[in-house]
This record gives structure tokens, C-alpha cells and sequence, in this order.
């Protein structure tokens, strides 16, 4: 035991080298995180004294039930945004890396723009364009004789609006990841089965998707996680409150309205502070997201077959 104990001063160069690290991650993760389990059992505004509350917040987040249509809202919005913007991309990424196709980096830099655009910006343009009654979606539906809808007004209209959003921004960043993925497909694999007459669909099921099988665990896992943390959107669109009839209610939105966040014009929040109920609603989120993570990770991960 003590030439182990001799051993290991040995090596304290080494151990010193890469301690920063672990001193970081002790200090921004595991700290964080017993402070989080910890918050769980107060009640507290952020700014008095805290009260200890025990179980108490956990059996509020059952009972209270306003973390529900939440959920709710924030599933309806995935299914709307997250689903068609990466099936989208899938599409337009194949069409995209045809080896005749012209132009094909203005496209790629085109369907990234939106990307690196300032979301607060993103949120003006659609802000006026499904504007009530002089929105340029509006004004088109009113000369194609069809009804005006008072999108950001009713429930429906403003879930439609955040999916437009997550799909408009999301649309270049997945394209871009399967066009990486597509152009490391062997393409001789395509030519021996043109040669045999397989057709599109035929080459797109028994190779592209096989064979881009990583690209899109990587893809589908990323875009669960972030798409049930939708939060910016609908913040940016309702100031920080919940929209009409809380269809703009997600599941972070609710969080920080909880953490005292009121919105830059609001001025108020429309739930009283309690950072320990607000930590309980974070810890729901991250067990969804990890039984939703690895249940994707498992259905993808089989081996590839050609």
C-alpha cells in the first residue's frame, strides 16, 4: 500500500496538468446539480428567506397540473415545426447533391442564412407577415378570396406561427449535416444499382437511408432535445407571457416564468417567483427528454445493412 501511496506522488505533474478540467466541471456541473436537487425541497422568491418545503413542490407539480397543457403545447408545436423541418431537409438534401445540379453552395448558403439571423429580427419579419389586418399573409389571402385569420390572436394560429418559425430557421442547419452525411455514401453503390434497375425510391430506401443511418440518429436525437426546448420563439412573440389561451405556453417558457422572468414589455409576471417550483418543472423536462433520447438512441442504432 505505500509504494502504491509513493507511486502516486510520482505522478502529481501529471495529476496537476490535468486537474483544471475536473476543477471546472465540479465547479460549473456537479455543484450546479446538487444545487438543483437541493432547490427542489424550498420554496423561495429568489430575493427572502427560503422555506423548506420538503416533497412539497413535487406534489405541487401533480396536483397543480399547469405543467400539463404545457407539455401539451410544446408537443403540438414539435409536431408541427420539428417533424417537417428535418424531413424537409432529408428531401431537399438528396435533390440538392445530384452530381449535374448547378449552384448547389448558393443553395447550401442560401437555406443557412436564416441560421445565423438574429432571432429577434426573425421574430419582427413573421410578426408582420401574419400580422392581423395588414399582414402580407393576410393581404394575399384577402385578393385570393380566401378567409383572413387573426394568426397571432387565436390559439391554432399562433401554434402555426412558431412551427413556421422552428421550420424556417432549422431548415438550413439539418440540410447541411445530411448533405455532409450524403456526400459520404460511396457513389458507386448508386451507379451498380442504376445498372440493375433500381428507381429512385428503391435507391433512397435500400441505400441513402441505410447508409445515412448515423447522420440521422444525430440529427433526430439533437432535434428532439432542442425541439421540446422550444422557448425563444414564442418568449420573442408574447413578451415573455403565454400567447392566447396559453397556446404559446411551452414547457421552458413556463420555467422561467416561474424564475421570475417577465418579458421586456410585460413588465409583469403572470405567476408569482419560486425558483424551488421552477427547478422541480426542470427536472420533469430533463427526465422526458432523456427516456425520449434513449428510446430514439435504441429504435436507430441498428446495424447498417445495404
Amino acid at each position: 500500500m505505500e509504494r502504491r501511496r509513493r507511486a502516486a506522488r510520482g505522478y502529481w505533474r501529471e495529476y496537476l496538468s490535468v486537474s483544471p478540467f475536473f476543477l471546472v466541471f465540479v465547479a460549473f456541473s456537479v455543484i450546479p446539480l446538487g444545487y438543483a436537487v437541493y432547490l427542489t425541497t424550498q420554496k423561495w422568491d429568489g430575493l427572502g428567506p427560503s422555506e423548506f418545503v420538503g416533497w412539497g413542490q413535487w406534489e405541487r407539480f401533480f396536483e397543480q397540473g399547469d405543467f400539463w397543457p404545457a407539455m401539451w403545447n410544446t408537443i403540438l408545436i414539435f409536431l408541427m415545426g420539428q417533424v417537417p423541418v428535418v424531413i424537409g431537409a432529408l428531401i431537399a438534401a438528396v435533390v440538392l447533391s445530384r452530381p449535374r445540379l448547378r449552384g448547389r453552395g448558393f443553395y447550401q448558403s442560401a437555406f443557412f442564412l436564416p441560421q445565423v439571423t438574429s432571432l429577434v429580427a426573425i421574430t419582427v419579419v413573421f410578426q408582420s407577415f401574419f400580422s392581423g389586418r395588414f399582414g402580407f399573409v393576410n393581404v394575399i389571402a384577402h385578393y385570393l378570396g380566401l378567409p383572413v385569420v387573426d394568426w397571432l390572436n387565436s390559439p391554432w394560429g399562433t401554434r402555426i406561427v412558431i412551427a413556421l418559425m422552428i421550420f424556417w430557421r432549422g431548415f438550413g442547419y439539418f440540410l447541411v449535416l445530411f448533405m455532409a452525411g450524403l456526400s459520404a455514401i460511396d457513389r458507386s453503390l448508386y451507379e451498380a444499382a442504376r445498372l440493375d434497375g433500381a428507381g429512385g425510391a428503391r435507391i433512397f430506401w435500400s441505400i441513402t437511408v441505410p447508409l445515412l443511418r448515423p447522420t440521422l440518429l444525430f440529427v433526430i436525437l439533437t432535434g428532439t432535445i432542442s425541439g421540446l426546448q422550444i422557448f425563444t420563439e414564442p418568449q420573442l412573440l408574447f413578451s415573455g407571457q403565454s400567447g392566447p389561451d396559453k397556446a404559446g405556453l411551452t414547457m421552458m417558457l413556463l420555467q422561467y416564468q416561474y424564475l421570475g422572468g417577465p418579458g421586456s414589455q410585460a413588465g409583469y409576471s403572470p405567476v408569482p417567483t419560486d425558483l424551488g417550483y421552477a427547478t422541480v418543472i426542470g427536472w420533469a423536462i430533463f427526465i422526458l427528454l432523456l427516456v425520449i433520447a434513449l428510446f430514439n438512441y435504441r429504435f436507430l442504432r441498428k446495424p447498417v445493412t445495404v
